[in-house]
């Protein structure tokens, strides 16, 4: 989706810059197709998939900060097999830059299955998987695919009717790891922090705002 970086002003006629949010991702299509889809008004959102992983991600994104004038920018990272030490400079890094940090532990699919169901145990990516295709073979007389597709463009509309259950599964999953005696972003496992970005992102839809 594209949209306008500029807002006309209905009374000087003048045109001013929208706020701009990037999102560098690091799939380069699962996650940017997600959030391209998002229905936002007065901001621009510039998801990118660089098809890069942990620190090289951040820097990415801090060389694009400096080029660019954005007014957020998000990293968006999965732990995966990547080293701990490897994920946890990523996310430190991404904070010491005043980025905000949307990482899942194992994966992005985490923030999906949570719109259906709560999930507090360890499970690999391929069982991600597996679950997602299926709850998509069990939802298919609502509307739903026969399976999951990683690179789905309609994924965002598919599940956002069940968004505030991901929403809610994902806050209560993350409490386990408020404690300040958990010692890295690493051993939070299984959890993801998308809903935060999620949340910024409503905050510019308008139906979000009415609620």
């Amino acid at each position: 989706m594209v949209y306008s970086k500029f807002l006309r002003d209905n009374k000087t006629g003048k045109k001013e810059q929208l706020p701009i949010i990037l999102i560098v991702c690091e799939g380069e299509r699962t996650e940017p197709n997600y959030f391209d889809q998002f229905e936002v008004t007065n901001i621009t959102i510039d998801p990118r998939g660089i098809g890069d992983n942990t620190i090289r991600l951040v820097e990415y994104a801090i060389k694009e900060s400096k080029r660019n004038d954005y007014d957020q920018v998000w990293c968006v990272v999965d732990k995966d097999s990547f080293p701990k030490d490897n994920f946890n400079s990523a996310v430190q890094l991404a904070q010491n830059n005043d980025f905000g940090i949307a990482y899942s532990n194992e994966s992005f699919e985490l923030w999906y299955i949570l719109h259906f169901e709560f999930l507090n145990s360890q499970i690999t990516r391929d069982q991600y998987i597996k679950k997602l295709n299926n709850i998509f073979k069990s939802k298919k007389d609502e509307g739903f695919p026969d399976s999951y597709k990683k690179n789905d463009p309609n994924i965002y509309r598919i599940l956002k009717p069940y968004q505030h259950v991901a929403l809610k599964n994902a806050k209560n999953l993350s409490k386990d790891y408020e404690s300040e005696l958990i010692p890295s972003s690493a051993t939070q496992c299984p959890v993801t922090y998308v809903y935060k970005l999620v949340e910024e992102l409503n905050k510019w839809i308008p139906s979000h705002r009415l609620d």
